[in-house]
């Protein structure tokens, strides 16, 4: 072989390894983390641009995770392994004490459910809004503009105001 051919071999190489074979994870500039000491994010997870985290309590992202532009999450939030959420989807675990009258809501406290979980391989589309104590099983299909207020089955697909089950990812599996 010739040195140019060789020299062209090589950059094509460079090129493959940098289009192709290079799946790393990030976190953008523009994504804000608040209470980093909460934060546990896999170093194969990817943080999108304008991304915000609130972790007043724990917020642990899985592997190979994606949390795409202007996801916003607030509380104690566990997201696993796998999971695509979509742009401008809210989590948040937590609730203003609007019970109490002594006070305004706005210095009355905070109330929790518990944590939002998302168990791996889920897809939550753009828009979306995840409510406080919700798990979300493993391989769910959210649909976009969804208002998540309870658990939602595993494999299940689901969308609405609130959120309802509409199939199954089951339903779809081949036939032997």
């Amino acid at each position: 072989m010739t040195a140019d051919k060789l020299s062209v071999r090589h950059y094509l190489k460079i090129i493959y390894r940098k289009l192709f074979k290079k799946k790393s994870g990030f976190i953008r500039r523009s994504a804000r983390i608040y209470h980093r000491q909460n934060t546990e994010i896999d170093k194969t997870a990817q943080i999108r641009e304008f991304v915000i985290i609130q972790a007043n309590r724990k917020v642990k992202i899985g592997k190979y995770s994606q949390l795409n532009p202007f996801v916003v999450i607030y509380g104690g939030v566990t997201i696993g392994d796998y999971v695509m959420i979509a742009p401008h989807v809210m989590i948040a675990s937590g609730n203003h004490n609007f019970t109490q009258m002594e006070k305004p809501m706005r210095f009355a406290g905070s109330v929790s459910k518990g944590k939002v979980v998302i168990e791996d391989d889920v897809w939550i589309g753009a828009n979306s809004t995840i409510l406080d104590g919700v798990t979300v099983g493993k391989g769910a299909v959210i649909g976009a503009g969804s208002v998540v207020n309870c658990d939602i089955e595993p494999y299940s697909i689901n969308a609405g105001v609130p959120i309802k089950k509409i199939g199954s990812r089951l339903d779809y599996l081949p036939d032997d």
